[in-house]
């Protein structure tokens, strides 16, 4: 069978459906093969448009030549082509992207003759990550009915008409959006009867006021690094909520949360410097409060600080799982009178802990029932060679009774002196039979 060609004996909707996997420039090139593949990428119902001016300085002074005004110009002609040669074929993702230089940019009615042709195809997937100067979207967009996800990352202001409609939408992503207003935010998720998903990620919020998210049917939310006032309130409600994702570097004027005892998943960082840790206590604490019922926990090294100074200390009754990553831009927590021991204490049915050796920061005479009946597996990072390292180890390993596994991950300082910390535990007796010690 050498020198037979199968791919190209293959069906058109299995080479189409190859082809949708590439990048829409690699997809035309194929064209050239054969008359076989003369047209077929025009059938593809996935346009992926890319020309990133961001590139290292070592790849700049390769393509310092190729990449200028003809190369732009080369770029527009070929994405002209490409949605002249579909016609009136439905596109079914539509990517745009290009992040350029000063001095050199595709202009705007490019960029909104490109996404009127998408949205007169009716797309159901747009992606625009772009960079352009006094740049406004096509009225077209706040209308589309076949829309079901759509990802922004583009610096404006997102002037949000009265009539703005998505009755399809599932998935919204957001990243370096400035709201215009109150109204805005308000109009914008009240037009999206089937919204599920939200991202808003580096988003400014300078003329909002209350930042309201209420919706029935969310079921996943993240807010990573809003740019709020002073004076705005951040208002959660949402009865299908499952996943909740709050990364933060620095706190709003108030929160108000209703209805988020469906939260399965929650991911809290505040990342945060120099400030009030009893003040910023009280407002983490309503927080801390409505998701309670989680299963799953992510806490950074502040946020289990904000956690173990709220006054009365929230339970977890069905936590199994238990994550402080290890971050070496952290600094040691302030407060040492309270450490991880008082929020185990507080979790009775947690199975699976991942926790930094220094967050635990004494071991309580009374063992945690869960450490006692319930946790299976546990993983140490920044593990060192010293006595309070070693006798945490030891303290797990005496009053784990359903412990199946131990992960130490050793600091960089210490990772010659793994074969001794080995000897050590490894020697140790355990409660658990069944428990396998891992070092690394």
């Amino acid at each position: 069978m050498k020198g037979v060609d199968r791919i190209s004996d293959l069906p058109d909707p299995i080479l189409i459906h190859i082809l949708s996997f590439l990048s829409t420039i690699i997809a035309a090139r194929t064209s050239i093969l054969s008359t076989r593949w003369r047209n077929l990428f025009t059938l593809v119902s996935n346009l992926n448009f890319e020309l990133d001016g961001c590139i290292s300085r070592w790849e700049n002074r390769l393509r310092l030549r190729k990449f200028n005004s003809s190369t732009i110009k080369s770029f527009r002609c070929f994405v002209d082509r490409v949605l002249s040669f579909h016609g009136r074929t439905n596109v079914d993702k539509f990517r745009l992207k290009f992040r350029l230089k000063r001095g050199k940019c595709v202009d705007s009615d490019s960029a909104c003759r490109w996404i009127s042709g998408a949205l007169m195809r009716g797309v159901k997937h747009l992606d625009l990550n772009i960079s352009l100067d006094k740049f406004t979207f096509p009225d077209a967009l706040f209308t589309c009915s076949s829309l079901v996800t759509l990802k922004l990352d583009i610096v404006l202001v997102l002037h949000v008409p009265e009539d703005i409609h998505f009755p399809n939408l599932e998935t919204l992503h957001l990243k370096s959006v400035k709201f215009f207003d109150d109204n805005s935010v308000k109009s914008l998720f009240s037009s999206c009867s089937n919204l599920q998903d939200v991202v808003i990620e580096n988003c400014s919020m300078m003329n909002v006021k209350s930042f309201r998210i209420s919706h029935p049917l969310l079921r996943s939310l993240t807010i990573i690094r809003p740019c709020y006032t002073s004076n705005c309130w951040l208002t959660i409600d949402a009865p299908c909520l499952s996943n909740f994702k709050y990364i933060i570097d620095h706190l709003v004027a108030g929160y108000s949360l209703k209805n988020l005892e469906s939260i399965v998943s929650a991911d809290i960082q505040f990342l945060i410097e120099n400030v009030d840790l009893q003040a910023d206590a009280r407002h983490a604490a309503t927080i801390f409060r409505e998701i309670y019922r989680v299963r799953s926990l992510v806490l950074s090294l502040y946020s289990l600080e904000l956690l173990l100074s709220c006054e009365p200390f929230p339970a977890f009754p069905t936590l199994v799982e238990l994550e402080t990553p290890y971050d070496k831009a952290e600094q040691l927590m302030s407060s040492t009178d309270k450490g991880l021991e008082t929020l185990l204490s507080h979790c009775p049915e947690l199975e699976n802990l991942a926790f930094r050796q220094d967050v635990l920061i004494s071991l309580p005479e009374e063992v945690p029932s869960c450490l006692s009946f319930k946790v299976k597996a546990i993983e140490i990072s920044n593990f060192k060679e010293d006595e309070d390292c070693i006798r945490k180890a030891k303290y797990i390993l005496e009053n784990g009774r359903a412990l199946e596994k131990l992960t130490i991950r050793t600091s960089i300082c210490c990772r010659f002196n793994k074969l001794k910390i080995s000897q050590v535990l490894f020697a140790y007796p355990r409660k658990s039979k069944q428990c396998f010690i891992l070092i690394v």
